[in-house]
């Protein structure tokens, strides 16, 4: 039996159509020996992905780019001189497992947020991210028991037409369409948007296999402080929203270098110095802003999605219609619970990821 001897993997990294990369000029090519006491070869991309993924995040939805496809393409060498192949394309994203989850945890669930309660601002159409990668689900949106939206989402769905048949009770009894998954479509079609009505305060996803995920939507009309919307990449991979509704807190950081100057002057008939001209040059100043926000009363789930919060490395404020990357400051989150902390609520602090005197030339 041949016994594998070498590999050599090329890598693509793209945006685009599934498939759309130039095979002549791969992002990585590289060559690994079998170790003598092992028997295969390991290849770990996932961090040699992450550097061509190109995070880009306006304040739009649904051109927001947040993922790519990851191509590859595996040689196998073997003793006797045969080689094997093996390739495949990847949905290649931002996101992460924990320790707990094991090797190479998987998207099992529609719903791409770890919270199932959301606290949200009335008269704001809520938001939640789904993975349209899976078998088909419905979307349901309630306010209380009554219905006021439904949506069916994942692999594509084709309607069934009847051309020559005429179907009644007596000679059908149960029609199904076929579902398939488009492999060729781009690469953020997988995540989707799913926007709820207003007045919404219940949401059911419903799999085929008759699995149910329900989250429940507070709506908070905050009337002493403005409402903000952080945006951040959570576990996922994927954009999830957050809502502060307590009081902010802005504060300004400025910084200057010096250096000496000689203010001695001279004329014909005398050497002085003007008192108001500084001795003590100030240059290089920098500002940088930072804020504090607050969540205001939320449930346990928020534990873990402030944890998210705080380990994500794109993050953006909402503000004046616009949007401004912050970078979380706190590297702490202290898990709260009903039970001794009673009213939950999460103060975080950010700073903006940019100078406040312009830089950009």
């Amino acid at each position: 039996m041949a016994t594998l001897q070498s590999a050599i993997l090329k890598l693509w990294v793209y945006d685009g159509l599934a498939g759309s990369y130039n095979v002549n000029a791969p992002n990585y090519t590289i060559t690994k020996t079998k170790l003598p006491n092992e028997n295969d070869i390991i290849f770990e991309i996932s961090e040699l992905a992450r550097d061509y993924i190109n995070i880009q995040f306006d304040g739009d939805y649904t051109l927001a780019n947040i993922s790519s496809w990851v191509s590859y393409f595996v040689t196998y060498t073997f003793d006797d001189g045969t080689t094997s192949i093996k390739t495949g394309d990847l949905l290649g994203t931002h996101a992460y497992g924990y320790f707990e989850d094991e090797i190479n945890p998987q998207l099992t669930s529609p719903l791409q947020q770890s919270n199932t309660c959301i606290y949200w601002k009335k008269g704001e159409p809520v938001r939640i991210p789904v993975y349209s990668g899976l078998t088909l689900y419905d979307v349901e949106w309630y306010e209380d028991d009554e219905l006021l939206d439904k949506s069916v989402y994942g692999t594509n769905l084709f309607p069934i037409t009847a051309d020559t048949t005429k179907y009644t009770a007596d000679n059908v009894s149960t029609l199904r369409a076929s579902s398939t998954h488009i492999e060729n479509q781009y690469e953020n079609d997988y995540t989707v948007s799913v926007w709820g009505p207003l007045n919404a305060n219940r949401v059911i996803i419903k799999t085929r296999d008759g699995q149910e995920i329900e989250l429940t939507i507070t709506l908070v009309e905050e009337c002493k402080n403005t409402p903000y919307k952080v945006t951040f990449i959570n576990k996922f991979g994927v954009l999830q929203d957050i809502w502060m509704f307590g009081r902010r807190k802005e504060r300004a950081n400025a910084s200057r270098e010096f250096f000496k100057i000689n203010t001695i002057e001279t004329n014909e008939t005398t050497t002085f110095y003007k008192t108001s001209r500084a001795t003590d040059r100030i240059h290089n100043v920098t500002t940088n802003k930072s804020l504090t926000l607050n969540t205001s009363f939320v449930c346990e789930d928020y534990n873990q999605v402030v944890q998210e919060l705080l380990l994500s490395e794109y993050v953006w404020i909402h503000e004046n219609n616009k949007v401004y990357p912050i970078v979380p400051k706190d590297n702490v989150v202290e898990y709260k619970t009903h039970l001794y902390d009673k009213l939950l609520n999460y103060t975080i602090n950010f700073d903006y990821a940019y100078s406040e005197i312009n830089l950009v030339r």
